[in-house]
């Protein structure tokens, strides 16, 4: 499966409205895809129990750097990945996480 390159990157100048948004504050790319994988998966304001088990943030950030690694570094590539393996679990009705998008094989 590849990316569908039918529309443009919807995460385009991603990083130029993080800086614009906080400043000088630094981006943390790992940081900045698990924190979209709870947004896509509608879980950032859980409990502190809830991200224990599959939801650890220590696990969640070892797959964010392999899929980042994946897509030659570039951010906006994985972010795309992630909104688009949303995307296909939503429309196969399968549970995901961030390594699945490393599974299906989607290129950046």
């Amino acid at each position: 499966m590849e990316l569908l390159n039918t529309k443009e990157n919807p995460f385009a100048g991603y990083e130029e409205r993080y800086r614009a948004k906080n400043g000088n504050k630094k981006l943390n790319p790992v940081h900045e895809i698990v924190q979209t994988y709870f947004q896509l998966i509608g879980k950032e304001f859980e409990p502190k129990m809830f991200y224990q088990g599959r939801y650890n943030y220590g696990k969640l950030a070892s797959e964010a750097k392999r899929l980042l690694t994946a897509c030659g570094e570039d951010l906006e590539d994985a972010l795309w990945s992630l909104d688009q393996m949303k995307y296909r679990a939503e429309k196969g009705r399968f549970d995901w996480s961030i390594i699945t998008c490393l599974k299906h094989r989607l290129s950046c």
